[in-house]
């Protein structure tokens, strides 16, 4: 584990195991849909998304970049970040009204 750490970084590292459980969880959703009701496939694919803004932002932290890589990379990321954003937003509307956001 020390190896990973020290080759790819903290951040990248995390970012690894963290898709590997969005993964996971994605790939689940179909039994989980047909046995137990539970549709899991959105938060699977949210946790991947995370995983990757975070791998992003491990690359920026870690590399050496040129400005236009720099900026390609911000952009990148801050568009990853768009669903994750409107959903922390719809689910603290969720938890102060009890509504859905939109309904």
């Amino acid at each position: 584990m020390r190896k990973m750490i020290n080759r790819f970084g903290k951040l990248i590292t995390a970012s690894f195991f963290i898709m590997g459980i969005g993964v996971i969880v994605f790939i689940l959703s179909f039994p989980l849909y047909i046995y137990y009701d539970i549709d899991t496939d959105i938060i699977g694919f949210s946790i991947i998304l995370i995983g990757l803004v975070i791998f992003i932002i491990g690359l920026i932290r870690r590399k050496k970049l040129s400005r236009v890589k720099l900026a390609l990379l911000i952009t990148l990321a801050s568009v990853l970040s768009l669903p994750i954003l409107s959903g922390i937003a719809s689910l603290i509307y969720y938890l102060i009204t009890g509504k859905e956001l939109g309904s």
